[in-house]
């Protein structure tokens, strides 16, 4: 599953937010709740309350209402950024732009972050999100987060590549 390193998705948020605090928001947004483009840039401000956003998720995903993120690192920090965007949106959306723009966007930053090109596409947040997330939360705790149904949609994070088994088998050996 193509996703990105901590490093690459610091790096990606680092060159977005230098750039323009709209386009930092989208991937941080994406990356924390999972969010499918369609489902990101459909945001309005009624999707919050206080301390929550609320997403109905697409492709059969179930709705889902999840914390907003305060984290220590404000480049990780959605809580004061995502509370004024919906307050200055009014009923209007978040992020008013297509999913053509958003592809183009993450090309841009993930370019200038010198991240490989097979990973700048919107979907690969969320593969990161899932990926980052887990073996240390648990595949029924990521598949509720992501909004999944069936348990074999979040499964797929699961597996892994064969560099990564094998360094594991030859950690675990030594």
């Amino acid at each position: 599953m193509q996703h990105l390193t901590r490093y690459e998705l610091y790096s990606l948020l680092r060159e977005a937010k230098a750039h323009s605090e709209r386009d930092w928001l989208m991937f941080l947004v994406s990356y924390w709740h999972g969010l499918r483009v369609t489902e990101l840039i459909t945001l309005r401000a009624s999707n919050f309350t206080e301390n929550e956003i609320i997403v109905q998720r697409i492709k059969g995903s179930m709705k889902t209402q999840q914390p907003l993120m305060r984290h220590p690192d404000a480049l990780f920090n959605e809580y004061d950024a995502l509370k004024a965007r919906a307050a200055a949106a009014g009923n209007g959306r978040l992020f008013p732009i297509t999913r053509n723009q958003v592809w183009r966007l993450i090309q841009k930053y993930g370019t200038a972050a010198g991240i490989a090109h097979h990973k700048l596409h919107p979907h690969v947040l969320k593969h990161t999100i899932a990926m980052h997330s887990i073996r240390e939360a648990g595949i029924e705790m990521v598949r509720q987060h992501l909004g999944h149904r069936n348990l074999s949609s979040t499964g797929a994070y699961l597996r892994v590549s064969d560099e990564q088994a094998s360094n594991a088998v030859f950690k675990a050996a030594a």
